[in-house]
């Protein structure tokens, strides 16, 4: 349809159907020129959202229906209210039980190098620093890349710290580095299952502020969906190797 309105206009020059045509492809996918850029200039702040803090979410309680639920091997949704918030927001977590004990969980959630092909709308996930820190924590910095649909490509850097003794990993964006997404929070924390020895209860929360306004289906994926696919995918990768270590950069550490 273009090549035909090309042709019977001679009022339009071909640099103006250049510019339209590359209007038409920043429209279908609006990080094209934010991908080409110098991915090492820093982040144009260093924080927006409130950190997380690792450890278990001392807010949250579960009910008899939230057992249940987990029970019958279905995650559940729990808000936290801000109370800062007039609307009444809050943050939302995920909480999940998996059938396999906390080195097998550990094993996958830690495995950032291989999350392509295990985690949905992941095409890549790479680390490119991972040190001991003096505090017996862990700092992982990693990127990664996501497909929500086409058009819609988000490349951004996480800053993780996993903290043995505490069971948990918090992370926020890679400051030093452009990321497409404006900020990131997250906290990943583990549990021993309080009534199933062998068994593991696992946290999840991640919030995440857009540099602009995104279309429903993106936006409900990347906020809604992916914390249920984040622990859904644990769980069926830490059920099906129930014997997996921690891995083995982690180990030492782990097992003090």
């Amino acid at each position: 349809m273009f090549i035909t309105f090309f042709r019977h206009s001679t009022s339009i020059s071909i640099l103006q159907c250049i510019v339209i045509a590359c209007l038409l492809l920043l429209q279908g996918d609006r990080f094209v020129y934010a991908r080409k850029q110098n991915r090492n200039s820093p982040h144009h702040h260093s924080g927006v959202l409130e950190s997380y803090s690792p450890g278990p979410f001392t807010d949250l309680s579960l009910d008899n229906n939230d057992e249940k639920t987990l029970m019958g091997g279905k995650a559940v949704m729990k808000v936290l209210a801000d109370t800062e918030d007039p609307s009444g927001g809050g943050k939302s977590i995920c909480v999940q039980d998996i059938e396999a004990p906390k080195t097998a969980v550990w094993n996958q959630i830690l495995d950032l190098d291989h999350y392509v092909g295990k985690v949905s709308k992941v095409k890549e996930c790479k680390n490119y620093l991972l040190k001991m820190k003096p505090d017996g924590s862990f700092k992982v910095k990693t990127k990664m890349v996501i497909g929500v649909m086409p058009g819609y490509k988000y490349e951004y850097y996480c800053d993780h710290t996993y903290h043995p003794d505490q069971d948990s990993v918090v992370w926020s964006l890679d400051y030093d580095k452009v990321s497409d997404f404006d900020d990131v929070a997250g906290h990943w924390h583990v549990e021993d299952h309080p009534k199933k020895p062998g068994c593991s209860r696992v946290f999840y929360a991640c919030d995440i502020k857009f540099k602009a306004a995104l279309p429903k289906p993106v936006l409900n994926f990347l906020t809604k969906s992916a914390l249920k696919s984040a622990t859904s995918w644990v769980k069926r990768e830490s059920e099906a190797s129930p014997d997996s270590p921690i891995p083995s950069e982690f180990q030492f550490e782990y097992a003090k």
